[in-house]
């Protein structure tokens, strides 16, 4: 009995043991040799491939056995549906248009075919710190797709890619423009007490352009004296961008008024006017210089500080830093540049057949100032220096009249144009606009922004 159960243990043992062999030898070999029948024609089952391009003819049977994984069909025809990449970029100092796109992984060759297609509009191998540019980059190809540049606070070039290469085209940049108002009193000089109240220095500059021809804001000015003034500040996105134009302007000056009022005539001319629609640009710029104090003033018996002489002085001393732009006062021809004995680096510029004007002590002269060349009013001639008999930096500005040396700071200059009696009532209307804008909500105690 013991016997006989021991023998069907042991032979039951074996039937599994043999069970389990083969069934591991069968998945072994199913795995290395699946088997695939063929079908008949009338039986074969037709499956196209989508994205090969391709017929894939297999049989109706099916192998039996494990599961094979199934991966999923390629898009059609081949194409990734993909977006665009944007980038943007400011160019920081020792950037370059070609370096900043490599940077990006762009090819060399399509970094040239930008700068070349865009050669008409914009040289892209000139860039300049703080300019932001904005990329689209095909991610697969890593090409770009569109660039737009911002060349100018003006204009934007757009490079966009099609079938025949790259296309480049200029765009005008469309701001929000915003209109502010500032005003303020002077206690010390223009420049102090304007950013005191706000304005920057671009401002200050511009203002100060508008009454050039009437005031000298280093001889001229008063302690309680005056200014206000409505410009524009452009914004994009939000953002401040930059200023526009002053479009109106008011300097009291000793009690005595002076308004200005921007007017676009309609034939493409623009500029300032005053209350009764006179240009306020005269023939003669009041000064040669921005910012300056005068220092020593036409005189028929002065005392040279160098020479220890009395002796009459023809024009008018303006002191200030070495190396100021000196702006000739009106449109000429230049007559002479070069050394003048007591005068040291001279320049002098011939008006019309009555006025020449005379500019001397100069450190150097503006690039490519040379005899016979033709300037216009406010353009720079040369810069402040002590070159001949000079104890400290100053400019010896002189204005001849019919050969006789007069006094710069006397002469009135005649205005330029005044505007029609057809746009008169036009520039009314905008004067009683801008007039508002121009008186203050209240009263300024000290220089503030009252906008």
């Amino acid at each position: 009995m013991k016997q006989g159960l021991i023998i069907l243990i042991f032979y039951l043992f074996g039937f599994i043991l043999g069970c389990s062999v083969g069934s591991e030898e069968d998945i072994v070999i199913y795995k290395k040799e699946p088997t695939v029948a063929v079908a008949d024609k009338e039986e074969a089952l037709i499956v196209h491939g989508e994205g090969i391009g391709e017929t894939t003819t297999v049989g109706i049977e099916e192998p039996t056995g494990p599961e094979v994984d199934k991966q999923e069909a390629p898009p059609v025809n081949g194409e990734q549906e993909r977006e665009n990449k944007t980038v943007e970029h400011t160019f920081n100092r020792g950037d370059t248009f070609y370096k900043v796109l490599l940077g990006f992984g762009i090819p060399p060759s399509e970094v040239f075919s930008l700068i070349e297609s865009s050669k008409g509009i914009h040289n892209l191998k000139r860039v300049t710190t703080g300019t932001t540019m904005t990329l689209k980059v095909d991610p697969v190809q890593n090409t770009v797709t569109c660039l737009e540049f911002g060349y100018d606070n003006r204009h934007m070039l757009v490079v966009t890619k099609t079938d025949q290469g790259y296309v480049a085209s200029k765009e005008e940049i469309v701001f929000d423009t915003r209109i502010r108002t500032i005003g303020g009193v002077i206690k010390s000089n223009l420049y102090e007490d304007a950013a005191r109240a706000g304005c920057s220095p671009q401002l200050i500059l511009s203002f100060a352009d508008v009454f050039a021809w009437d005031i000298d804001f280093f001889s001229d000015l008063r302690k309680n004296d005056s200014f206000r003034l409505v410009f524009e500040e452009m914004y994009k996105d939000g953002e401040f961008v930059k200023y526009g134009k002053i479009i109106a302007a008011q300097f009291i000056n000793r009690e005595d008024p002076f308004r200005a009022f921007y007017f676009e005539c309609g034939n493409g001319e623009a500029g300032y006017y005053d209350d009764e629609g006179k240009s306020v640009a005269r023939e003669f710029l009041k000064s040669p210089l921005r910012y300056s104090r005068i220092s020593s003033r036409f005189s028929g018996r002065r005392f040279h500080p160098i020479l220890r002489i009395y002796r009459p002085h023809s024009g008018v001393d303006y002191a200030a830093p070495r190396g100021t732009p000196v702006e000739a006062t009106c449109n000429g021809k230049v007559i002479f540049v070069g050394w003048k004995g007591g005068y040291g680096k001279c320049a002098i510029v011939k008006h019309n057949h009555t006025y020449t004007s005379y500019y001397g002590h100069l450190s150097r002269f503006a690039r490519g100032m040379k005899k016979g060349k033709i300037i216009k009013q406010g353009q720079v001639i040369g810069y402040v220096g002590a070159t001949g008999l000079a104890t400290g930096p100053h400019l010896d500005y002189r204005l001849k009249k019919r050969g006789q040396f007069i006094d710069p700071l006397k002469y009135k200059s005649p205005r330029m144009r005044s505007l029609s009696k057809a746009l008169m009532p036009q520039f009314e209307e905008c004067k009683r606009q801008m007039s508002a804008m121009l008186v203050p909500r209240f009263s300024l105690p000290e220089n503030v922004d009252p906008s």
